[in-house]
């Protein structure tokens, strides 16, 4: 038997097999609570469900960058998030960290500017100096650091994740949360405006984020009802219709936004007004 066909053929397979792990997307490594990982010799250790939850309210400033597409970053693989969603540059809602477990919703706030969003962590990193955070690009630029590259945003935790939020899960989607949210003197005036859209007022913003397995409550005519406080502010429809759209100009976007929660207070008042007949 001729020993070349075969070691021809088995160069070619090799080599196709490299060109499709070259080409072929790479999710990021699952991110645990509570264990430790390094990566480029930078080690974290991401908090547990508990320590997060004791860490609801309390205000941190943490080094932050900010991360695009895979096509235009290079030091962002293509594949899924260490979550197991996809990840979305385009979007002011989402963000990575190797301290916070993923499902953590947080309230960030950009000092230098004012503005502030709510993201939800979704993906692991980033492992590169004192960093803690790297948002996504479209949250970088509704803050107003894309350019600047590295910031010291204030950072709130508002909600600490379910074992399954926090449990990697291929091709996952989270239920959405708000983005951008405007320009606040403080961070707690950010949380206090998000906390007056949930309809709960300007009370501890640990009370209005809880899980979602919250028990429903009986009304007088016997009608089981979930509060809005119980549904969690993500399910709200302030959660689908106040994100921020780098497409479209700040100002078109406060009218828009403004004339929608106009709306929203009135339809609230009125259901509360129905309740109350």
């Amino acid at each position: 038997m001729n020993r070349f066909p075969c070691q021809m053929m088995y160069a070619h397979v090799f080599a196709v097999s490299v060109l499709l792990a070259l080409i072929a997307p790479i999710d990021a490594e699952a991110k645990t609570p509570g264990k430790t990982n390094c990566y480029n010799g930078v080690c974290h250790r991401v908090l547990s469900l508990t320590e997060t939850s004791s860490q609801i309210g309390h205000k941190a400033v943490l080094s932050t960058s900010n991360y695009d597409d895979c096509r235009h970053d290079r030091y962002n693989p293509c594949g899924l998030t260490s979550s197991g969603a996809a990840f979305q540059a385009g979007s002011a809602d989402n963000a990575a960290s190797p301290i916070y477990p993923d499902g953590t919703i947080v309230l960030v706030r950009y000092p230098q500017t004012q503005k502030s969003a709510v993201l939800r962590i979704n993906n692991a990193g980033p492992y590169y100096g004192n960093r803690l955070l790297d948002v996504s690009k479209a949250t970088a630029e509704a803050l107003g650091f894309a350019k600047r590259g590295v910031a010291n945003l204030e950072v709130q935790i508002l909600q600490a994740p379910t074992k399954a939020e926090a449990t990697y899960r291929r091709n996952r989607v989270y239920p959405a949360v708000p983005g951008y949210l405007g320009a606040f003197a403080s961070l707690e005036g950010a949380a206090t405006r998000y906390a007056s859209l949930a309809g709960a007022g300007a009370v501890a913003v640990a009370s209005i984020y809880p899980q979602l397995s919250a028990p429903q409550t009986v009304d007088p005519a016997g009608v089981a009802r979930t509060s809005l406080t119980g549904n969690g502010i993500e399910r709200t429809w302030l959660a689908s219709n106040v994100t921020f759209k780098p497409a479209r100009s700040e100002a078109q976007l406060a009218r828009k936004v403004a004339a929608r929660l106009e709306r929203y207070d009135e339809r609230r008042h009125r259901g509360q007004n129905g309740l109350n007949d």
